[in-house]
């Protein structure tokens, strides 16, 4: 949760926030960037998709967000610019965003879904991304269908060289793993222009999270294991070769949770170097891979209660670039910077707050706009 202003003290925060959800107002502000047919079949895509929030989400604002995060014309939550700024840049010392639209969800019908995905793109680059961006705070999130590697190739190629959208969407949930060969024309475009793919979860109209056993019973099941989608798709990026075979792909797990990679870590390279002659195209460490093409977002950032094995964990890690703050907002779970500030050693704040994204996502260290945030002890 954000820092509450009435107790705000004499501490300057520079954020670099890596998951912020901006929504529009309605399903009829995207109507005008859908293309046809789809436009005069009036699939409300993003009004399905705040009605499957409601039922899925504990939360009675819609798309789960936070009561403090409604405007207070009572649109949904982060879909008004000015309110969204105050709350980020004003209250959480935020100086970048990322901006990573939920809007389209995942879909039988992959035209459809694809329909989608153009017309948030295009949402994202007329407003979010030019009109409500005039601070140059804003970096983007392509939206490309997650289950068909052709489509999200062709969405992704239309984008390539726009300077705002740095990173491009995939939902970790999958049918086939993201290491599958189909899927390697996608990485080689991300590769050669220096997009990052960001793996995030997300929850489909009229579809549930599958896990290794089953679907799951209640939210907090699926809401606790988001990170093992994570690990699959790691896994299956490593072992497919992806990153042997495009040395310059960069990924971002986003909302996995983070405490899981280490043991993960270890696990893959003791079976790597037990049987790696079924691999032969990997050439290195799986560690060696992810510590270099792989980062992760703190949000959610596991409390094991003690913070010296917080620090216990961060430093056998051995990666001082691994973490990127995010708040999530404006869902129900965001996380406050202060977290960060009173959890985590010194030595790793500036880094996990502020610098690993920016170098992550070559941006120059800047205060947004002028705006220094006076954040909570």
């Amino acid at each position: 949760m954000m820092a509450d202003s009435s107790r705000l003290a004499r501490v300057t925060l520079n954020v670099f926030d890596s998951d912020v959800h901006p929504y529009p107002r309605s399903a009829q502000e995207m109507i005008p960037y859908t293309p046809e047919p789809w436009r005069s079949r009036e699939y409300g895509d993003f009004e399905a998709a705040s009605k499957v929030a409601l039922q899925i989400y504990p939360s009675p604002h819609g798309h789960g967000a936070r009561m403090d995060a409604v405007p207070p014309d009572g649109s949904p939550a982060a879909s008004d610019p000015d309110f969204t700024a105050r709350q980020l840049f004003e209250r959480a010392g935020v100086d970048y965003a990322m901006l990573i639209p939920l809007g389209p969800r995942p879909h039988v019908n992959q035209e459809r879904e694809l329909a989608a995905c153009i017309a948030c793109n295009d949402w994202m680059a007329d407003t979010w991304l030019s009109k409500f961006n005039a601070n140059d705070v804003y970096r983007g999130t392509l939206r490309v269908p997650s289950s068909d590697p052709v489509l999200a190739t062709k969405e992704l190629q239309r984008w390539v060289g726009h300077p705002k959208f740095l990173q491009v969407m995939l939902d970790p949930g999958t049918q086939i793993p993201y290491g599958h060969p189909s899927w390697h024309p996608f990485f080689e475009v991300c590769a050669k222009s220096n997009l990052v793919v960001g793996f995030h979860p997300i929850k489909g109209a009229g579809q549930r999270f599958l896990t290794p056993v089953g679907f799951p019973t209640y939210f907090m099941d699926q809401h606790s294991q988001w990170g093992h989608n994570c690990a699959a798709q790691l896994a299956s990026l490593v072992f497919e070769g992806v990153f042997d075979k495009y040395p310059e792909l960069k990924v971002a797990m986003v909302e996995g949770g983070v405490t899981w990679v280490l043991p993960m870590l270890w696990r893959m390279d003791k079976y790597w170097a037990e049987l790696k002659s079924e691999v032969p195209w990997v050439k290195r460490r799986p560690s060696e891979h992810v510590r270099e093409h792989c980062r992760f977002t703190t949000q959610p950032f596991e409390d094991p209660g003690r913070l010296d094995h917080l620090e216990s964990i961060l430093d056998w890690i051995e990666q001082d670039q691994f973490f990127m703050f995010a708040t999530d907002y404006p869902h129900w779970d965001a996380e406050d910077p202060q977290w960060i500030v009173r959890h985590v050693p010194t030595r790793y704040r500036d880094g996990i707050l502020r610098d690993n994204a920016l170098a992550w996502y070559g941006l120059p260290r800047k205060s947004a706009g002028g705006v220094l945030a006076r954040a909570a002890r």
